[in-house]
């Protein structure tokens, strides 16, 4: 594939991010692998895989893609299409067993939600460990005798990301608004484009920089601006109705749930939004299973007592991969009733696109939870 091909395969699979992009699942080498080069799972999202691959160039590795249906780490293994069956699934079929000595993988951070390092080990016999959030991080952390320091386990949403998300909301949504524009209204389909593309940048740059109230600001500040410029343009009556409409229906779409389209905030309409994470500290002997794969960073080891604490619960987004992850249950959700929610619910049932939690069918057949 040339460098050309791979851009703007880059650019399409991100403007069209929230589409399934599978590619197949199966063993991949990368370099000159030997029996102790080193195993890292991932999902089959297409943009995921390749990504992948060019952060292990000039690394000697094999890279086990496991079934996901096309949809990248995070959401597949929140919402129970990565899940530990997915991944034994993937060990035990791809031929690795018979290349390599160990019985060692690294699998991504995220997908500490989904896949239960203890039960794979269970299955198969292959004791996961889960590497750092980004790909980009991977090469030091092999360097560095897989340890991960907090910039390797905590999620950044930097400008990169921004820009990715806003394009991946702005571009489906500007050719949804410019098409039927084009039919009803053709000499406005390039405004409402242009809007579109506008409010998406300033949504995904500084819409969670604006603290409470930030919808009723942000709304009156886009409107203002779209009345401004129909005004200056001379634009009549029914222009500049449909600039106050289109402002509010563009807004509506981006910020309905904003949180849950960020890797920084529990979604805002999904059940859990109210739990808070506890611990009990009898229970806990510092595995620290929690510290690892928590994408907030909310745990602090302590070496002395060998056990965590919640440092910086504010920063927790209930994506229960603590819970999931601690081998002695010491770590639950309490919901706003007190009512401790234990951790088999969060291994078992996971979450759809609306937040509510269903039975993966890891452990029985599927079915709604009334747990919460």
């Amino acid at each position: 594939m040339t460098r050309v091909t791979e851009t703007l395969r880059d650019l399409l699979q991100t403007l069209l991010r929230m589409v399934p992009w599978p590619t197949e699942p199966g063993l991949r080498v990368i370099g000159n692998p030997g029996r102790e080069s080193p195993v890292v799972i991932t999902c089959n999202y297409d943009l995921t895989v390749r990504r992948l691959t060019r952060a292990l160039r000039g690394i000697d590795a094999w890279l086990v893609v496991a079934p996901s249906r096309g949809i990248n780490v995070w959401c597949a293994a929140a919402g129970g299409l990565l899940t530990t069956s997915q991944v034994v699934t993937a060990l035990k079929t791809c031929g690795i067993e018979g290349r390599v000595q160990q019985r060692r993988a690294i699998a991504p951070q995220l997908a500490a939600t989904g896949v239960v390092a203890s039960e794979v080990a269970r299955r198969c016999g292959w004791k996961i460990r889960f590497g750092p959030v980004y790909a980009e991080d991977l090469p030091r952390y092999l360097r560095g005798s897989s340890r991960k320091d907090e910039s390797m386990r905590r999620v950044r949403f930097g400008w990169d990301e921004r820009a990715q998300m806003a394009a991946a909301w702005g571009f489906p949504t500007s050719v949804v608004l410019g098409l039927a524009f084009a039919i009803a209204q053709p000499a406005w389909a390039i405004a409402i484009v242009a809007q579109t593309w506008a409010m998406s940048l300033a949504c995904f740059f500084v819409y969670d920089r604006m603290g409470r109230g930030r919808w009723p600001l942000m709304w009156a500040a886009a409107t203002a601006c779209s009345l401004g410029a129909v005004a200056a343009g001379d634009g009549g009556g029914a222009a500049l109705a449909t600039a106050a409409g289109s402002t509010t229906l563009i807004m509506a779409v981006l910020t309905y749930d904003f949180a849950g389209g960020t890797p920084i905030e529990g979604g805002s309409h999904f059940e859990a939004r109210q739990w808070h994470i506890t611990l009990d500290p009898g229970r806990c002997e510092g595995v620290y299973s929690c510290w690892e794969v928590c994408p907030e960073a909310c745990f602090a080891k302590h070496e002395e007592t060998r056990k965590v604490e919640i440092a910086h619960a504010s920063r927790c987004v209930k994506c229960g991969a603590c819970v999931v992850q601690c081998p002695q249950d010491a770590l639950f959700f309490t919901d706003q009733d007190g009512r401790r929610i234990e951790p088999d619910v969060i291994r078992r049932y996971k979450l759809n696109l609306l937040g509510h939690r269903f039975e993966t069918g890891e452990t029985g057949d599927s079915g709604e939870t009334t747990a919460n």
